[in-house]
């Protein structure tokens, strides 16, 4: 090779090192016309020496072309990393969550003791400025990136941006940006908020949403159940057990959910068969340093559900005894102290009924603000079953802490009621008027006692039945109660038309036919009562009666 074919080569590869700067396509003509000059001039030399230059402009520029899509990756990396350390999903997740719990626990009907108490780390707001910032930069270099989309709704969120929130958690739950179950998740929690409030949420969208959620081993294994919930809701049984049973062989403690269901459609056999699988997962988690009251509270159920009491009984005394538990275990022992009690409740041959009433006293120790035991007390009247002295304590206690229940006031003041205690049945209905104002039966014979209690209480028994005549339109019974105090207010003109009302709206009132003859006899209307008696007696004709006037 000559000295001038080398200073030609290196001018050549000079000049084509300077076009990678001010003209990346010219490079490509020059390796071309470098290929045109072997071709017409033949030599070799000038080959040799072409050939490694190409290739190393070739490295060059396929590097820095290639660069572009390694610096993008960078850059994606490098973002998701400082979002995620700054604030990482789960943390975020939580936070969402945590919004979602109450209205979630309420749907689902959980006590507070089943609520999740999600530990949650402050986070600022100008975090929160700077993980959506993070976000939206991914998103600007990778539009569909899933990760960066989904943290960005999560952060509308909880930063306050409810509307935008909502639109991109609804986008990522219909796989905009491909399958994201955490989405739909969120978006099942958010329409049970939705509907709390008052929002008319149709089962078909809980249950596409529920659907893809279920699909996923990380989100919320409630879910799960509550699929299998609104699936049995709308009439899919078949397809709840499925789904309860796909769950719980993934996750063997969801065979209490399975056991749930199978209790409530009646297949005693598979109930008894998950509940067993139950007992043998939960159990192994007892006396040990990882035991949680809902292990306990599981192996408890399942023995109930199987009837063995007596059993669950063991278990949850147990859990006392070690001191280990909190008052969910308490409240479920004196829950099932109270079946063993209402198990022994019998009829004797003389004709009352007797109980184990130290059953329903145990309950009551265990649990004092267990409003189930003094609604139990209270059917002791109606029983004439005496009240122990212990339980007449437990009510005096549960009255005064305000934990009884409406039902048990009611019970209570029907029972002092039939003994002629007119104070006690009065202070009862007041009491479960108290907890409800808008309970019918309550207003309604509070009412009555009150008039026939004292002439000066007819203005306020005639409030009580026009509130409840404005909430329960046209009852009968309530029309009835209203046409005795107006009898007792003197008013025989007035309850004439209330009476008349009730039977329109209860043709078999016979007896409140008998009072309307005596509002009928008090007003003078003789033809009225005359032709009302008729009536009367006709319909209080025994078939016997009947055929002896056939006879005749």
């Amino acid at each position: 090779m000559g000295t001038s074919e080398l200073y030609e080569g290196a001018v050549w590869l000079g000049r084509e090192f300077l076009k990678f700067f001010y003209s990346p396509t010219g490079v490509a003509g020059g390796m071309l016309d470098a290929f045109r000059g072997w071709k017409f001039s033949r030599s070799w030399v000038r080959f040799w020496f072409h050939l490694p230059s190409l290739v190393l402009l070739a490295s060059v520029y396929l590097t820095f072309a290639f660069s572009n899509f390694g610096r993008e990756d960078s850059r994606i990396q490098l973002f998701s990393v400082e979002s995620q350390g700054r604030c990482p999903t789960k943390l975020i997740e939580d936070i969402c969550d945590q919004m979602h719990e109450d209205d979630f626990a309420t749907v689902l009907g959980l006590p507070d003791t089943e609520k999740i108490d999600y530990k949650i780390v402050a986070i600022s707001d100008l975090t929160k400025r700077y993980v959506e910032l993070l976000s939206k930069r991914i998103l600007s270099i990778q539009s569909r990136n899933l990760v960066a989309q989904y943290r960005l709704g999560l952060i509308y969120n909880i930063h306050g941006k409810a509307e935008e929130g909502f639109s991109k958690m609804k986008e990522l739950a219909n796989g905009a940006f491909g399958d994201c179950p955490q989405a739909n998740a969120w978006m099942v929690k958010e329409l049970l908020r939705q509907k709390v409030a008052g929002a008319e949420i149709s089962n078909q969208e809980l249950l596409s949403n529920l659907e893809k959620a279920s699909k996923s081993r990380d989100v919320d294994f409630r879910l799960v159940s509550f699929y299998a919930k609104v699936l049995e809701e709308s009439g899919e049984t078949l397809k709840a057990i499925a789904v309860s049973k796909q769950a719980a062989a993934v996750r063997p403690e969801l065979n209490l959910e399975l056991a749930r269901l199978y209790s409530r459609v009646g297949y005693q056999s598979e109930m008894r068969s998950a509940a067993s699988v139950v007992e043998d997962v939960f159990i192994k988690k007892l006396n040990s340093p990882q035991e949680k009251e809902t292990d306990r509270l599981a192996v408890a159920e399942a023995r109930k559900m199987t009837n063995r009491l007596e059993q669950a009984a063991e278990i949850l005394t147990e859990g006392l005894l070690n001191k280990s538990t909190g008052p969910a275990i308490r409240r479920e022992l004196s829950e099932v102290l109270r079946l063993i009690y209402v198990n022994s409740i019998a009829k004797t041959e003389a004709g009352p009924y007797q109980a184990d009433i130290s059953q329903l006293e145990k309950a009551g120790e265990v649990d004092p603000l267990n409003p189930n035991i003094s609604s139990e007390i209270a059917k002791l009247l109606p029983l004439k079953i005496k009240p122990s002295k212990k339980l007449m304590e437990i009510l005096k206690q549960q009255i005064e802490g305000g934990v009884t229940s409406v039902s048990a006031h009611i019970l209570l003041a029907e029972g002092y009621f039939a003994f002629g205690n007119m104070k006690e049945a009065m202070r009862n209905w007041e009491l479960a008027l108290a907890k409800d104002p808008n309970n019918i039966s309550a207003m309604n014979n509070l009412a009555l006692v009150l008039a026939k209690t004292s002439d000066t209480n007819v203005d306020r028994s005639l409030s009580l039945l026009n509130k409840a005549l404005t909430l329960l339109p046209g009852n009968a019974e309530v029309l009835d109660s209203l046409g005795d105090v107006l009898m007792i207010a003197n008013r025989p003109r007035d309850a004439i038309n209330k009476y008349e009302l009730a039977i329109r709206n209860d043709t078999t009132r016979n007896e409140t036919r008998k009072k309307l003859l005596s509002a009928y006899e008090r007003n003078g209307m003789d033809d009225m009562a005359k032709a009302l008696k008729k009536v009367i007696e006709n319909m209080e004709k025994t078939p016997a009666d009947e055929q002896a006037n056939v006879k005749e």
